[in-house]
């Protein structure tokens, strides 16, 4: 059998293709690693949530959206998480009729409604906020102050350039 392969692999076989032209090297392409490192934040999230609160992450998000900012609408928080609509008004709901959240019409136009934590919602956020912080810590406590400041500031320019497709 015969291989094309300009390094020698056959088909499948592990190993790095960094001679070959137009291979993306994960390891050292940062929309990657902030996918990686996403996805091991929103995991570890979800473990804290799940098992001190029997939230998802979803459910999470949206009480964490709230409590930042009370009286946000349901459109208010698709555009702050990384939920479609569906996925905040499946999680909305949940909340609604665990009574972690209120919801308030407005007077001047039915079809909006604010959403607000109740004493129990708020409550509940305040139990999980330590353990949800410290998901961070240590890899914060590998950065310097300056560094954490500046890697902020970086994804927030980067966020600016590159629009949401939603």
């Amino acid at each position: 059998m015969t291989n094309n392969l300009s390094n020698g692999r056959s088909p499948g076989d592990p190993g790095q293709n960094s001679d070959v032209p137009g291979i993306i090297q994960l390891d050292s392409y940062w929309p990657y690693q902030i996918t990686v490192l996403a996805d091991r934040v929103s995991r570890r999230t979800s473990r804290i949530v799940k098992a001190q609160a029997g939230l998802n992450l979803s459910q999470w998000r949206v009480l964490a959206a709230i409590a930042e900012t009370p009286g946000r609408t349901s459109a208010e928080v698709v555009t702050v998480t990384p939920m479609d609509k569906g996925l905040v008004s499946r999680a909305t709901k949940t909340l609604l009729e665990m009574g972690l959240l209120l919801r308030e019409a407005s007077q001047d136009d039915g079809r909006v409604s604010y959403l607000y934590l109740t004493e129990r919602g708020y409550a509940l956020y305040q139990t999980l906020i330590p353990d949800v912080s410290g998901v961070l810590e240590r890899a914060a406590a590998t950065l310097s102050d300056n560094q954490q400041t500046d890697l902020s500031k970086q994804l927030g320019q980067l966020l600016k350039v590159i629009p949401d497709q939603r």
